[in-house]
This record gives C-alpha cells, sequence and structure tokens, in this order.
C-alpha cells in the first residue's frame, strides 16, 4: 500500500490524511474479538472512565496479543507510515481509546510531541499517528477534531509538570490548550473531523492540535492509535524511562507484513 503524491501532500499541509476502506469488516471482526481478550489484564496499562470499570484506554496490545503484534507490522500501516517518515519505524506507542455510548468523555485540546519530549525526552517531532477505526465514526459519537494545518505552528509551548506520581501517565490536562488559546488559533487554523468507516485509517502528526467531546450518541466509538517513530528519533530518558507499556524500548525496525490480518 502507498499514498499517492495527493495524499502526501495533503498529510504534509493539513496534518492529516484518511484513507477509507483499508481494512475489511472480517478483519475488523477479528480485531473487536482480540480487544476483547486483551482488555481482561490488570495494570496500569488499562484505564477506565470515571466509573472505574468502563474501559477508556487500553496500552501496548501488540506485546501481548499475536493478532495485534502483527497488525503493527501490516503493509496497511507501516507502509504509508514509512512513507511519510521515509526512515525505518517501531512502535513508540499503542492505544486503543474507546467512547462508550452514551458518556464515554472528552479529550481535551492538545499536542501530542510536547508530551513525550517533556517526559522522555524524544528528541523531534518525527513521529506518525496511525489510527484505524474499529467502529463507525459519526458526527455523533465523539470523533477526533483537528485544527487543519496547526501541526506547521510548532510546539506551543506549556510550561507544564511532566510530574506521574509513579504510574508514568501524565495528566493530560497540563498539556491541555486554553480556552483563549484554541478561541485565537481558530482564527487562522479550520476545525475538521475526518469520519467514516469502520476499517478506515487516518494518519495525523504529532504536532497537530486535537481533541474530542464527549460521546452522548448510542453508538461506541473505538480508535486504535499507533505512533510510529523513526529508528534514529527513539527517546533519550533522563533517568528512569517510563514504564514501556507507555514507551516502547524496542527500537529495532519493523519489517513489513504482507499477509492477511488473521487470527494463529
Amino acid at each position: 500500500m502507498k499514498l499517492t503524491e495527493e495524499q502526501l501532500a495533503s498529510y504534509h499541509h493539513d496534518g492529516f490524511v484518511l484513507l477509507e476502506n483499508v481494512f475489511s469488516n472480517d478483519e475488523i471482526d477479528t480485531l473487536c474479538i482480540a480487544l476483547m481478550e486483551d482488555q481482561r489484564v490488570d495494570g496500569p496499562c488499562l484505564i477506565t472512565e470515571n466509573d472505574g470499570v468502563t474501559l477508556r484506554s487500553l496500552y501496548a496490545s501488540h506485546t501481548r496479543h499475536p493478532v495485534f503484534e502483527r497488525l503493527v507490522r501490516t503493509e496497511r500501516l507501516l507502509g504509508p507510515a514509512r512513507q511519510i517518515a521515509g526512515e525505518d519505524l517501531y512502535v513508540h506507542q499503542m492505544k486503543i481509546n474507546s467512547k462508550r455510548a452514551f458518556g464515554g468523555e472528552q479529550w481535551a485540546w492538545h499536542q501530542d510531541y510536547i508530551v513525550w519530549r517533556d517526559a522522555d525526552n524524544m528528541p523531534a517531532p518525527s513521529q506518525v499517528n496511525v489510527a484505524l477505526f474499529l467502529d463507525d465514526v459519526t458526527e455523533f459519537n465523539g470523533p477526533v477534531i483537528f485544527l487543519r494545518g496547526s501541526h506547521r505552528l510548532g510546539t506551543l509551548e506549556r510550561g507544564a509538570s511532566t510530574e506521574d506520581h509513579g504510574s508514568g501517565h501524565i495528566d493530560p490536562d497540563a498539556y491541555s490548550l486554553t480556552r483563549a488559546e484554541l478561541a485565537d488559533l481558530v482564527k487562522q487554523h479550520e476545525m475538521v473531523s475526518p469520519k467514516g468507516a469502520r476499517g478506515g485509517v487516518l494518519l495525523f502528526s504529532s504536532q497537530i492540535v486535537h481533541g474530542s467531546a464527549t460521546n452522548i450518541s448510542p453508538f461506541a466509538r473505538r480508535l486504535l492509535i499507533l505512533t510510529y517513530n523513526p529508528v534514529s528519533a527513539a527517546p533519550r530518558p533522563v533517568g528512569a524511562p517510563r514504564p514501556e507499556h507507555l514507551v516502547g524500548r524496542d527500537h529495532i525496525p519493523l519489517e513489513v507484513d504482507r499477509g492477511p490480518l488473521d487470527r494463529p
């Protein structure tokens, strides 16, 4: 799978590009079954909503489940990411963000790279985020909203604390934009929310400003997000690194897998 010149230009100009019908319904069903199996895991890799029960985020499934281990190497994801980065890649982070029907919580407006820079000493914003729709994403169920082209502003400094109280997770609100900042940014950068059927793939920059609203619809929205990072730009932590489920330590370049996404 290869991006067209037009798709590459869209990514670099807008900060994102949407690819439709990348995975079949059967393949998405396979991934959803694998997710149900993996979310039984205990520990800090599983984050719940405020009710303490409902899944909000699940990290590093590719290190525990063979279906996800194969997914991160599939040509349909790794290929376009390598084309954008122009270098060999490894998985910096994998997570599945789940918004339940009737109440899946919001994600504040933020950029990704600044957190990794401050917390992990990531040297450059060269990561490529690849999001796979596990459910249909509509205007009703809390789609990700981007500020088109905001990645070209560079890093918006926060002066936030990376104190994590031992969990490794950084408080996302510490890096969120203020209302005044957002109001100013949208004067120059259009708000847009790419949507599509399950099986679509959304590639986006680690510098683009984005967020999402609470899901008040009766339709769940599960989004699998892979962050690929160039091997040459691996973090250089000062002191003890954050847990491996948040910051991948296997920097061996990924080899492309061209086979179907089947269960073992």
